[in-house]
């Protein structure tokens, strides 16, 4: 009954990951994007929208409507309201598997049509409100590390999770990489959000000291191990779940455990990578990336 319904783990877990990265992401960039309403925050508004890889809303309506869009918009399939929608559209294919508590958590994110979180004329993140929705995601992994330790549902649960993760790690890392356009470079501050938003950064100093320098931040994002959520700890999630699946599913996973271990092969060369090539790195691991989630769904059917 499991592996019939793996696509449905997977696919809950990966809309349940974009709408947390999402939040987490927004949550710490915004502010530079807004920049206390003293409009020079554009750059970082479009730069914002690369790392969560959404099209420019139309037509737009300032700050507050662009924070809407991020989080609530119905006609953005991005937006955090509609990834948390699709989560919940698979769970209900597995009404039957899931933890009570779990579905019951999963019941509880709002429903029905949006509600602005932004009073007009404020454009301050909305954090009480959408923090509890980052508290309700972080639950529903913890119920289901509890709950399903054992089987091949933990495990697509975490294959999504890690899946996601990477792919929107890599391309919110290759929007704040240097580049060769005219447009202003991504400040220090910038790349400090991404770290918050994908980690800690209370994590980040204890490792690393509490200066951000050069590249520092982009390369602990990809390669700490003690940072739980650096492509490196997500790849060998990834890595340890589909070994455990080609064991014991009926699912052809070995092209996917291939391209993971291409991918595997790619990353380690970042500890040699000069600066000047380290955008091209990034989008080898897009790439990757991309050839891993498209194995897995051949694998799936």
């Amino acid at each position: 009954m499991i592996f019939r319904k793996a696509s449905h783990y997977y696919w809950l877990s990966r809309y349940l990951t974009r709408a947390l990265d999402t939040i987490r992401l927004v949550e710490a960039y915004w502010p530079l994007c807004w920049d206390g309403g003293k409009g020079r925050g554009e750059a970082c508004l479009i730069r914002l929208r690369q790392v969560l890889r959404m099209a420019v809303p139309g037509p737009i309506f300032g700050p507050a409507g662009e924070l809407f869009w991020f989080l609530e918009a119905t006609d953005n399939p991005l937006s955090v309201r509609n990834s948390i929608e699709a989560a919940q559209l698979n769970a209900r294919h597995l009404r039957e598997e899931l933890p009570e508590e779990l579905w019951e958590v999963l019941g509880q994110f709002p429903i029905g049509p949006p509600v602005s979180p932004v009073p007009i004329g404020e454009v301050p993140f909305p954090r009480a409100y959408f923090l509890q929705r980052v508290a309700g995601i972080s639950a529903i992994y913890e119920i289901a590390r509890f709950s399903l330790e054992q089987g091949a549902a933990q495990d697509w649960l975490a294959l999504g999770q890690g899946i996601e993760g990477m792919g929107n790690l890599a391309a919110a890392l290759s929007a704040l990489a240097p580049d060769d356009s005219a447009g202003p470079a991504p400040s220090l501050e910038e790349k400090t959000a991404v770290l918050r938003g994908f980690s800690s950064l209370d994590v980040y100093r204890r490792t690393r000291g509490p200066c951000y320098e050069e590249e520092a931040v982009f390369r602990s994002l990809l390669g700490d191990q003690l940072l739980p959520r650096s492509f490196a700890a997500l790849l060998r999630s990834v890595s340890s779940s589909l070994e455990r699946l080609e064991k014991k599913s009926s699912y052809a996973l070995a092209p996917a455990s291939s391209a993971a271990q291409t991918l595997a092969a790619a990353f380690r060369s970042l500890g040699n990578t000069p600066k000047e090539r380290f955008g091209y790195l990034l989008v080898e691991l897009q790439i990757g990336c991309n050839q891993l989630h498209q194995e897995i769904e051949k694998a799936l059917g």
